[in-house]
């Protein structure tokens, strides 16, 4: 037991045995079926020896979990059975492996302290612990700090999930206290019901979830296109309504006793278009982008919602840009692309930032490296993000711009920026909590690149 100024801390070792094993995959020729098809029953078993075995927690706990290394055949590895069934029994978990490389016990000591550093930072992002800094600081950035940092996430789509034949789309709004740095997940199931929980809690939700293994399949033959714009069209509706919502009840919930709260909404073009179609380039243009939140805001909280949308340069639809004097484009900073959506209101920023301190190993070419030095590896490149201001009352575009791209620096997690500013990180990794008996094996696997 430790005990510190925010509380108490208590570690217990529990031996699991067997548990970790690989699942008992056979031969096609044995079982008539495919690994994949093998696969769902197994995990299922191997969840129920799980939560039949680990003592239950009274509140939410948290459990690093060894594990082995991954097995040849990759569909008898046994982690999405402990992420699952460690959950259902009240752990958060974070995984490592044994470190069986080295024979010196010191070299063993200090190889194997980073694995373990970061799986305990892991687990406490798991929790949606973050430092005791200001996420907002008012002199640097010179914005006050009563404003609610939110973002719109889509993990996965299903087309009909209830008895009402409603299609409905499973996404998530992530919201962070820029004071207390408390950071809140909703659903449109959990707001309907609880409004916003706490991230841990949410990430529990996630993982009781009746997945659809189709879910990303947006084929249906048995419908005809009419019925499938028209659940679309009913699906946009849902979200909207629910993103409204959200919003309303941040607009209402003070963060200090200053100023009423404002609310900084973002989501990313690639990822929510096709719910929020108002974030989608015709419609900026040709539309007023805010009408389906008018129907749900008033006009005082319409003017204390500030709404950017984001595009990570993939698929080349956010141009390459050169920084100028800075070889390799190896600097850090917000543009503002001249000539371009300049009409006050709506203004495009592109977003560079240095590479990640782990983009600079073995994989990259390094700055003073050529390709006569190493021509297989890849130039490292400045990850670009376009950001763009649909509605900002009462602050310059240019001090928004500049807040969004230093946000993309305040995630704890990594020594250096990311991709996507804060809070999307915490609603990129909640996918961990996001999976089903019946996923593709590759599926139960985190990818950091896309934070």
């Amino acid at each position: 037991m430790y005990q510190g100024f925010y509380g108490s801390l208590c570690i217990k070792t529990q031996h699991v045995g067997d548990l970790t094993e690989n699942l008992e995959i056979q031969n096609f020729s044995e079982a008539k079926k495919t690994y994949q098809q093998q696969r769902p029953a197994l995990l299922v078993e191997r969840i129920n020896q799980i939560t039949a075995f680990l003592p239950q927690t009274k509140e939410l706990s948290g459990a690093l979990i060894e594990i082995r290394r991954k097995p040849p055949i990759s569909e008898a590895d046994p982690k999405l059975a402990w992420r699952i069934g460690a959950m259902k029994t009240g752990y958060l978990n974070q995984h490592i492996h044994r470190i069986t490389t080295q024979t010196d016990v010191e070299k063993l000591k200090k190889s194997g302290l980073e694995p373990v550093k970061r799986a305990v930072s892991d687990l406490l992002r798991q929790f949606g612990i973050l430092p005791d800094t200001a996420l907002i600081d008012s002199k640097k950035d010179g914005i006050d700090p009563d404003v609610w940092l939110t973002c719109f996430y889509v993990l996965r789509r299903t087309r009909k999930t209830n008895a009402e034949n409603i299609p409905k789309t499973v996404v998530l709004t992530i919201r962070v206290n820029p004071i207390t740095a408390k950071v809140e997940l909703t659903t449109p199931d959990l707001f309907n019901k609880q409004g916003w929980v706490s991230y841990p809690v949410g990430l529990g939700h996630l993982s009781d979830e009746d997945w659809n293994p189709n879910s990303f399949d947006e084929s249906n033959e048995e419908v005809d296109d009419a019925q499938k714009r028209h659940e679309q069209t009913q699906e946009q509706r849902l979200i909207n309504k629910f993103v409204a919502e959200c919003l309303h009840e941040c607009l209402n919930t003070p963060i200090t006793d200053k100023n009423p709260p404002r609310v900084l909404f973002m989501a990313e073009a690639q990822n929510s278009r096709k719910m929020l179609n108002w974030l989608q380039n015709q419609n900026l243009l040709t539309n007023d982008p805010l009408e389906t939140l008018k129907q749900h805001l008033s006009q005082e909280q319409i003017n204390r919602l500030w709404v950017v949308r984001l595009r990570v340069a993939d698929n080349g639809e956010v141009p390459v840009a050169i920084v100028k004097d800075s070889p390799g484009s190896r600097t850090s900073g917000v543009y503002r692309w001249q000539g371009v959506c300049d009409d006050g209101e709506r203004s495009l920023y592109l977003s560079v930032r240095k590479p990640l301190n782990t983009e600079q190993g073995t994989k990259i070419l390094q700055q003073k490296q050529s390709r006569l030095d190493s021509g297989s590896r890849q130039a490292g490149k400045a990850r670009i993000l376009e950001i763009v201001l649909i509605h900002h009352p009462e602050i310059p575009g240019d001090k928004l711009a500049r807040f969004v791209h230093s946000l993309r620096s305040r995630w704890p997690y990594f020594a250096n920026d990311v991709v996507l500013p804060l809070p999307f990180p915490f609603a990129i990794k909640a996918k961990e909590y996001a999976v089903s008996t019946k996923d593709p094996v590759e599926s139960s696997e985190t990818d950091d690149s896309n934070l």
